[in-house]
């Protein structure tokens, strides 16, 4: 599925490909009421368009610029299915379930999961049948999926030690796999909760090896991963500063600021059998400052500036960062030779640019057609002049004068000499190349990659015109290589992307139905961060997007924008609705002169000028948010989300002796708990309880956004989190009450544990049911598993009624099949992994007297009758 989602961020700084536009938070803005609102209402406390925001956020230029915006459902407005009713609460009333019957359902379960896996040791779901099941089906990908059966399996090794212990390694090595070889990306919807599992299932296995070999890569590879959750972490502390700081710099590239520089050092792809030891060496480019240093073909890269490098993934993920003029420190590895490092300068390989746009003429010499945003040729040159000459060189052709662009460096004076006018008097002209502005080939790429093979894959037709269409790029082609690198994932096309220069002429390489294709690509530049000195809102009756206020002063003003002018086109192009708004809105750039034709009362006007270049922000404007998120920039942090990233972060710091890694979380670790002590509220009008609310704007909601009948699902996680951070005033007398009133109200997680996803045309769709307290279905495993670990903490008989009340209630919800809550949405293997996540941290009977499996049961794979276990 395409990244659609943010569409309003087509061209701006982190998703999808690093230029600097602002994601201006789209989801609350373009959803529709459930009533149609009055023409002129605006949306709540929601600036659709932020003009001082439009300079800092995320973007994606590989998303589907002709698709309309996705509106997150988890956070839509939506009601409850027609003829549904709402479960009554479990009858816990009758006795415990004997020892044989929860020891039977286990082992059956545990078969289950077992039988599931792949042979790569990895477990995954396809859930379809609602946009809920596409939307967790990418939450429950196989690094989650894994994770969920992983986890769920240890805790019950002993149920068949020996077919559960070689699944786990395979799994284990499934995720390790995975993660070095840029598997587990970053920049895709429920990112945390497959970093979050993933380091959950592989710290329970450090904890449960004493192999030293393999808890040294176990420690590895989960201090990578902690490394992509920080960076996923919604924060200004220490982690998610570096990205602010490269995207300032981006940002400022074409002011001749620092660009981006290159090693010189064609780096092989890692591949199943070879991606830890150092990057590979294929070749060296010449004169390159890899040459200068030594580097030769068949040497392995094993550091740069004192970080690991396993594989070239590692390499190019750090060179997407390097600077002309910096100094790096390399290792290097050769055979049969010592090892040695060196101090590298690198050079200014990023490419000079004249920002004109020209066509072939009549033979003379290419004509300029038009000039690009912020040519250094504007004013020197004009539209309709002949190019005859560059550089002493006479020019007749478009491929002349295109070889000379390329050998021109950011700040060269470049001599055109041109015939101009119709007696075609010629002009000589002198101008300052700037550096080039970032470009793109303007393909879409698939969201969920789930081959093994390295590259990306195209995610539907190019748009007719653009540079990937030119190419013949197609959807599905996998494209293994732009320019000398290998294109290893998606995170590593976000990083890569930002050292694309425009107007530079790539060789791009793909492949087609087994098929190695390619073709030279000339990028073309990217959207510059633009002030429109006014700010947009959305209408939630009509989604005709207005002016709400423009700036006194600005160059909207003085063209004749108007407060409550509504947008009817831009440069001609229909923009009378939101979505078709945002597919022109987010191509324009800065120094475009851009026509608006509003509608203003009875009459249509037009307001022309030209863009300014957003002002500088240094990429701190971002406010300290906190917490984790199902998307890198959605916002808001969900606290139950932020509660599991934190509760596995301490886990992770206290057991795997990870050096330094107390020193990396503490200021990330103090701001998550910063945000979860926001999001405890207390609920007057039922008692004064304290609960933990989904998110900030839930506060605002009302009664129902902070109703403890709905926080049910999350209380115990959010309040158990602080307890063992030690946050003050947070201990194990409040835990207690957290406990206390999760007795209390558990009925209400009953009541929607079956509710299915709901869609009503033009209303929003939500899991979540308004009509009882926003509860959903999956808080009811949720809601139990945190709870149980909640009385563990407490013991005493706060955990002698919690274990009582999860048993029964899990014997209870049981499928016929002997799975769990097959819900649509989530499915069975999740929810039977849920279910022995619980089970493993009951105590009972039940917990010991598994049989060893005989001989044939062992050829089989497990106990020929599964349900009635020997004692």
């Amino acid at each position: 599925m395409k990244l659609t989602w943010l569409l309003p961020a087509i061209f701006g700084g982190l998703l999808l490909f690093t230029s600097t536009h602002n994601d201006p938070a789209p989801a609350p803005a373009v959803q529709p009421a459930s009533q149609a609102a009055e023409p002129a209402a605006l949306l709540p406390d929601v600036p659709l368009f932020d003009a001082a925001a439009v300079a800092d956020s995320p973007v994606g230029i590989l998303l589907d610029v002709n698709e309309g915006g996705r509106i997150d459902p988890m956070q839509a407005r939506g009601t409850q299915p027609p003829g549904w009713k709402p479960d009554p609460p479990l009858d816990l009333s009758g006795p415990m379930p004997s020892d044989d019957e929860v020891r039977g359902a286990i082992v059956k379960a545990v078969n289950y999961v077992l039988d599931l896996q792949k042979e790569n040791g990895s477990w995954d779901v396809v859930l379809s049948g609602s946009l809920l099941s596409e939307t967790a089906d990418q939450a429950v990908d196989a690094i989650a999926a894994t994770g969920l059966a992983g986890y769920a399996l240890r805790r019950h090794i002993k149920v068949n030690p020996e077919r559960i212990e070689p699944a786990l390694k395979r799994a284990a090595q499934f995720v390790i796999d995975r993660v070095y070889r840029g598997k587990l990306p970053l920049q895709v919807w429920y990112a945390n909760w497959r970093y979050t599992l993933g380091l959950k299932f592989l710290h329970q296995e450090y904890m449960n090896t004493t192999d030293q070999e393999f808890r040294n890569e176990l420690r590895s590879v989960c201090r990578r991963m902690v490394q992509g959750l920080l960076k996923l972490q919604l924060s200004n502390s220490e982690a998610p500063a570096l990205e602010k700081k490269r995207r300032t710099r981006l940002s400022s590239r074409f002011k001749n600021s620092a660009m981006p520089s290159q090693l010189g050092v064609v780096l092989a792809p890692p591949t199943d059998e070879d991606y830890r030891g150092g990057a590979l060496v294929l070749r060296v480019l010449p004169g390159s400052a890899a040459e200068r240093t030594g580097i030769k073909a068949g040497d392995r890269i094993c550091e740069t500036e004192g970080l690991r490098v396993e594989n070239s993934l590692d390499y190019y993920m750090q060179e997407a960062a390097f600077v002309g003029g910096q100094k790096i420190n390399i290792a290097v590895r050769r055979e049969g030779a010592k090892d040695f490092k060196k101090d590298v300068q690198l050079d200014q390989t990023w490419p000079g640019y004249l920002g004109i746009k020209v066509n072939a003429g009549t033979g003379e010499g290419p004509v300029v057609e038009a000039f690009l945003p912020f040519s250094p040729c504007k004013g020197e040159l004009e539209v309709g002049d002949i190019i005859v000459e560059a550089n002493g060189n006479a020019v007749t052709a478009i491929d002349q004068l295109r070889e000379i662009e390329r050998n021109i460096k950011p700040g060269d004076k470049v001599r055109l000499k041109v015939l101009r006018g119709e007696k075609s008097k010629k002009k000589s002209a002198s101008v300052e190349a700037t550096g080039a502005p970032e470009g793109w080939f303007y393909f879409g790429i698939q969201e969920e990659d789930k081959g093994d093979d390295n590259g990306v894959v195209v995610d539907g037709d190019p748009a007719p015109g653009s540079p990937a269409a030119e190419a013949g790029l197609k959807d599905k082609d996998r494209i293994t290589w732009i320019g000398d690198t290998p294109i290893l994932g998606m995170d590593h096309l976000i990083e890569f992307a930002g050292t694309v220069a425009a107007g530079k002429p790539y060789i791009v390489k793909w492949v087609r139905d087994g098929q190695e294709m390619q073709a030279e690509v000339s990028a073309r530049a990217i959207p510059q961060p633009f002030d429109l000195t006014a700010d947009l809102d959305v209408n939630r009756g009509n989604l005709k997007v207005f002016v709400t206020s423009v700036e006194a002063g600005g160059v909207a003003e003085k063209a004749g924008m108007k407060k409550g002018d509504v947008i009817n086109k831009i440069n001609g192009q229909d923009c009378s609705n939101y979505f078709l708004f945002v597919r022109v809105y987010y191509n324009l750039s800065a120094g475009e002169e851009v026509t608006f034709t509003m509608q203003r009362g009875n009459n249509e006007v037009e307001v022309k000028f030209e863009l300014p270049k957003a002002p500088e922000t240094g990429g701190e404007q971002v406010a300290e948010e906190g917490g984790w998120a199902y998307y890198p920039e959605m916002g808001e942090s969900p606290s139950f989300s932020t509660a599991a990233a934190m509760l596995v972060l301490m886990d992770v710091e206290h057991d795997m002796e990870i050096k330094g890694l107390n020193r990396v979380l503490k200021e990330p670790m103090a701001a998550a708990a910063a945000l979860m002590n926001k999001l405890r509220v207390v609920d007057k009008e039922n008692g004064g309880l304290e609960t933990y609310v989904y998110r900030g704007g839930s506060i605002g909601m009302g009664q129902i956004g902070i109703d403890v009948k709905g926080c049910q699902g999350r209380n115990a996680i959010c309040e158990l989190t602080l307890v063992r951070m030690g946050v003050a005033k947070r201990s194990k007398t409040t835990l207690k009450k957290i406990i206390e009133q999760w007795i209390k109200y558990r009925g209400e997680l009953d009541a929607v544990k079956r509710m299915e996803y709901y869609n009503p045309p033009g209303k929003g769709g939500s899991p979540h049911n308004f009509d009882r307290h926003f509860n959903a279905a999956y808080y009811w495993m949720y809601g139990h598993y945190h709870t149980l670990l909640a009385s563990k903490e407490v013991g005493g008989k706060h955990f002698e009624q919690i274990n009582e009340i999860c048993t029964k209630a899990l014997m209870l919800v049981r499928e016929d099949d002997g799975t769990w809550l097959g819900h649509p949405s989530f499915g069975k293997l999740c929810g039977t992994c849920l279910a022995l996540w619980i089970l493993g941290e009951t105590e009972g009977g039940w917990r010991d007297g598994y049989a060893a499996p005989t001989t044939q049961e062992k050829k089989d794979g497990g106990p020929a009758n599964p349900e009635t276990p020997d004692k």
